[in-house]
């Protein structure tokens, strides 16, 4: 009788140890089923609570791994494409060198002829020579600048003492030129007058030179190196008054 009551109250404290040991030997062995169970039902639970918070985290996994995440370096290649271009304005060591003295140079000069005052050139038509230095449109005579022409009524010697009408040969050869073209002309300071010596021109050429050069008037002295020149070709060519003596 005695064994049988130690034996229950070995059983009896057993039994206790069971029922204190309880909640740690679940997770262990019998209740790991149960426990696994119970955290599901909690994390449904918790996405029922906030439905909205769910699909950024499977959309986060998802694309995370994604390769078309090229944008980010297109947004650095914008910053030192942009750091690029503003080093680009800066001042070059020979900005202000004697390239840049020159050009400024160049520059003041060219301001300076657009205000400089251009000459004045007015077209006359139906001309009449007077001789190879004169001509006359209406009641206008204008002397070629530059030269110094015959007379229309000289006359000039040739090489054996003969007297020939050189003043005239001028005119003729001035009147052939002209024709009934129209002559551009180069006004005064004052503006057109009466009387007065100009450069001439028809149709780019020359009247001053032209007459020259065909010996038929000398330049001034102290003139313009181009109308001696011209007075020289004609006198190695020996035309207009250079073919005789005068």
């Amino acid at each position: 009788m005695e064994l049988a009551s130690r034996i229950l109250s070995v059983l009896l404290g057993l039994a206790v140890v069971a029922l204190l040991l309880w909640p740690i030997n679940i997770p262990l062995g019998f209740g790991q089923a149960w426990w696994a169970k119970e955290v599901a039902a909690e994390r449904e639970g918790s996405r029922d609570a906030t439905p909205q918070a769910a699909p950024p985290l499977t959309a986060s996994v998802s694309k995370a791994p994604a390769p078309p995440a090229p944008a980010p370096p297109a947004q650095q290649a914008a910053p030192m494409q942009q750091t690029h271009t503003a080093a680009d304005p800066a001042p070059s060591p020979g900005t202000n060198g004697p390239a840049a003295e020159q050009a400024e140079r160049l520059a003041a000069l060219q301001k300076n002829q657009a205000q400089a005052p251009k000459p004045q050139t007015k077209l006359y038509y139906k001309v009449r020579v007077i001789d190879a230095g004169t001509i006359q449109s209406g009641d206008i005579t204008i002397t070629l600048a530059g030269i110094s022409a015959r007379d229309a009524k000289a006359t000039c010697k040739d090489a054996r003492g003969r007297a020939w009408a050189c003043g005239e040969a001028g005119r003729a050869a001035l009147a052939r030129l002209i024709r009934s073209r129209a002559v551009t002309c180069a006004l005064p300071a004052g503006g057109e007058q009466k009387a007065f010596a100009a450069r001439c021109s028809v149709a780019g050429t020359d009247l001053s030179t032209w007459v020259v050069r065909q010996g038929w008037a000398n330049p001034k002295e102290g003139g313009e190196k181009a109308l001696a020149d011209a007075e020289d070709a004609a006198k190695k060519d020996r035309i207009g008054l250079w073919r005789g003596t005068q």
